[in-house]
């Protein structure tokens, strides 16, 4: 049946939809680093599946024929734990090679990767801890009790892309934590480094690590210390496309291969064929790491500027796939 590309649900048993082109109905996987329907495989040689979590009967899956490959998609431990269980005794009974295995996915929370990073020449990693606070006087008392000093960030356990993330600069600060739900959920809480530069701008890279090579994704700045996807509207108001590709080159062909140990290293500690890291390539050669897991996007693409990016990318999947698999992929 050639590939089999894994999503699940939620273990709110959630999902999204959204209309297409066609006014037809499309479902949003959550939690995962979707690569099925992004990249040009070869006509049927790719299958999807979507898993349920524990409190929902699932039909036991008999392959006709056994895949040469299993891709989990599924990439954040913190919402699909129930999934990636269930997922984790598909590629036991199925005797294929995994990439992203399962339980490989549910060490990737923000404290256990904190931990497992820490010491590696190069690499500035914040601690992070998890923690189940009932109140913002209970945020202050645990910060100090970890020993964590202002300012620290706080942000709830499963939201990504900056929401439901804040910064606490002081003691005072307790307003800005009245943002959040204090039901019993989980929350992390994590050192913040200063990375502000001399233009006192904000820097953010991405790079995807394909099969342990590591591939520049972008490469983002703002003068906010929170730099995601909307940055790029501050930052074509201070550079032209040509400029930010200058800028690219310059960190593949000076930054990236001074780090290439250190990313070597951070590949070896995850064992995932396939994730992200979020960072700043510091001018002095260090890289500050603010995440480092499968929960990124890396194929999606808003600008035509970046298609020749995407395409490099793509790329780099397919020959992985085609490793892999044995198969014969486009």
């Amino acid at each position: 049946m050639g590939i089999l590309f894994v999503t699940g649900v939620n273990d709110l048993s959630t999902m999204g939809v959204q209309v297409d082109n066609n006014n037809q109905l499309m479902y949003m996987a959550d939690g995962s680093c979707l690569v099925h329907g992004r990249i040009p495989l070869k006509k049927g040689i790719g299958g999807a599946l979507m898993i349920f979590g524990k409190g929902v009967k699932q039909r036991k899956i008999n392959f006709v024929e056994i895949p040469s490959l299993i891709f989990n998609q599924m990439s954040d431990p913190d919402t699909h734990h129930g999934a990636l269980e269930r997922c984790e005794e598909l590629c036991v009974e199925t005797p294929c090679r995994v990439i992203n295995h399962p339980q490989r996915i549910r060490q990737t929370t923000r404290d256990h990767i904190s931990k497992l990073l820490q010491g590696i020449p190069g690499v500035i990693m914040p601690r992070t801890v998890r923690f189940q606070p009932d109140s913002p006087e209970q945020v202050f008392e645990y910060a100090a009790g970890e020993k964590i000093d202002f300012p620290f960030i706080v942000r709830l356990a499963g939201d990504h892309g900056g929401k439901s993330m804040v910064l606490v600069e002081s003691p005072e600060d307790h307003e800005a934590l009245h943002v959040f739900p204090f039901d019993g959920r989980d929350f992390y809480l994590t050192e913040y480094v200063d990375y502000k530069d001399q233009e006192g701008l904000y820097h953010k890279q991405r790079i995807a690590v394909i099969d342990g090579e590591p591939v520049l994704r972008h490469s983002l700045f703002s003068d906010q210390w929170m730099v995601h996807a909307e940055s790029r509207q501050f930052m074509m108001s201070r550079e032209t496309w040509a400029e930010h590709d200058s800028r690219m080159h310059q960190l593949e062909t000076v930054a990236i291969p001074k780090l290439l140990p250190a990313i070597r290293e951070i590949s070896n500690r995850l064992k995932l064929e396939y994730f992200g890291i979020d960072c700043y390539m510091r001018p002095d050669g260090e890289m500050l790491i603010f995440e480092a897991n499968a929960n990124m996007n890396i194929l999606f693409n808003a600008y035509p500027e970046m298609n020749d990016r995407i395409k490099l990318l793509q790329q780099k999947i397919l020959a992985m796939l085609a490793r892999y698999s044995g198969e014969v992929v486009v």
